[in-house]
């Protein structure tokens, strides 16, 4: 292959190029709010990709993380004596 050709080949079209944009959003979105990163939840308003789409219109999701720290747990050496 040419040059010319490899850089036409390497090329991330705006659809391909958006669509990761979107998964990265949402997999930094389960990360802040607990909830499980699967690749193929995305586009599926029935899984927590759905919290992700209202957290984009403006909603609140639900916070995952919080019963951790209701419950008191601690994932770390225990500091009590």
């Amino acid at each position: 292959m040419s040059n010319h050709q490899l850089k036409k080949y390497f090329v991330m079209k705006p659809e391909v190029s958006r669509i990761f944009d979107e998964l990265d959003k949402y997999r930094e979105f389960c990360a802040d709010y607990g909830f499980p990163f699967n690749e193929a939840h995305l586009g599926n308003e029935y899984s927590p990709y759905g919290d992700y789409l209202r957290f984009q219109n403006g909603r609140w999701p639900r916070d995952n993380w919080g019963w951790m720290i209701r419950q008191g747990r601690r994932y770390g050496p225990d500091t009590r004596q």
